[in-house]
């Protein structure tokens, strides 16, 4: 862990950019309180059950998120962030409860991340700050609301072909397994299709 880079810093404020356009005052403050910090592939950064008290920024690498079905126990993997995405869950970070998920670390991750008592510090210092997280929180559910909508109402055919490009980031980098739970479909379905389009492309 140490000090956010300028890099970072940078990298972070245009995504927050396109959200609100973010104040000088704001940008000082932001940059005292941030650090960053990266962890290997297979790291666990939040446990089932455990209060979220830290939310990231992903500068760099792949994390997923864990579902663990408390009958079975069997788990899942129920998303996937990419780099310049906050991670966080729901419940979780925001309302301080408990975690029903788990994020693990499934490639080396470089990351940013604010602590949930410097998040409400600045809240209280800068109303700007709720506005920003509101529309971070929406973005985020409505990115989730159409993946959920997608995987009921499109063929897996057609699930593959819209998140090609999102595909092709993923299985550089984690288990076919985990990328077939993603995508609601089965791993030698998953499989033959990756096998079909890539043939395709040699062509």
């Amino acid at each position: 862990m140490k000090r956010i880079s300028d890099s970072s810093f940078n990298q972070l404020i245009e995504v927050l950019d396109t959200f609100i356009v973010i104040s000088l005052r704001l940008k000082i403050a932001l940059k005292e309180l941030l650090c960053e910090a990266t962890y290997d592939k297979g790291c666990t950064i939040l446990n089932f059950g455990e209060k979220q008290e830290i939310v990231w920024f992903l500068l760099d690498g792949l994390l997923r998120e864990i579902r663990m079905n408390k009958l079975t126990l069997k788990k899942n993997t129920t998303w996937f962030w990419l780099p310049h995405h906050f991670v966080y869950t729901d419940p979780g970070f925001f309302s301080q409860q408990v975690s029903e998920r788990a994020i693990e670390v499934t490639d080396y991750s470089k990351t940013v991340f604010i602590s949930y008592f410097q998040w409400v510090t600045l809240k209280e210092d800068f109303k700007e700050v709720e506005v920003i997280m509101e529309r971070i929180r929406g973005e985020h559910h409505r990115l989730r609301t159409e993946h959920a909508l997608d995987m009921n109402n499109l063929s897996v055919q057609e699930r593959y072909l819209d998140k090609e490009q999102v595909l092709n980031y993923l299985f550089a980098r984690t288990q076919l397994n985990y990328i077939a739970d993603f995508m609601g479909m089965a791993p030698d379905t998953l499989g033959r299709l990756r096998t079909r389009h890539l043939g395709k492309r040699k062509y």
